[in-house]
């Protein structure tokens, strides 16, 4: 499989992650008295302002836009960012526990958050991403590479593939 195919694949797959996660439930506090809220799958009746609902992430989204209700998850506040870059760096041999989706997450929030925000999380990635490049070149099995985002599980099955066959062909005993 060619480099360009290899990318293409990729892209499908984090499409996929995308779809995911716009179906991912997520919690919404309500800003206003609703009568009759009707989803796909759930009628909701009589809502008062103040109730918190559990509902998919793309209904959600629409509903905040509407000004319907308030969506509770972002991101990270500033102080557990800062926290979570002084771990990722001062561990070395792990990653650090993030939300499952934390890049679709940063992108999603990027509008509102200042530049340092936005710098400490360029900062984690960068951090994130050698570790990975260091496990994949060890070829340690994703299976034991703990604490992965599902963006990061499939960028690493990726780059094991890509090792693998360059290893098959460049190393003179070939792939162990």
């Amino acid at each position: 499989m060619g480099v360009e195919a290899i990318i293409q694949e990729f892209r499908k797959q984090l499409e996929l992650v995308k779809l995911e996660y716009d179906n991912s439930e997520k919690k919404v506090t309500l800003l206003k008295d609703v009568q009759r809220l009707v989803l796909p799958g759930k009628v909701f009746e009589n809502l008062r302002k103040g109730a918190t609902l559990t509902i998919s992430k793309w209904a959600a989204s629409k509903l905040e836009e509407a000004g319907i209700v308030e969506c509770g998850d972002k991101i990270m506040d500033l102080k557990t960012l800062i926290q979570l870059e002084w771990k990722e760096k001062n561990n070395p041999g792990e990653l650090q526990e993030l939300p499952r989706y934390f890049y679709l997450m940063s992108r999603e929030d990027m509008d509102r958050l200042d530049q340092n925000t936005k710098n400490i999380i360029v900062d984690i990635i960068s951090l994130r991403l050698n570790k990975i490049l260091g496990f994949a070149s060890k070829r340690i099995d994703v299976s034991l590479v703990e604490n992965l985002t599902r963006e990061e599980e499939l960028l690493y099955d990726t780059l094991r593939n890509i090792i693998d066959e360059w290893l098959k062909s460049a190393s003179p005993v070939g792939v162990k």
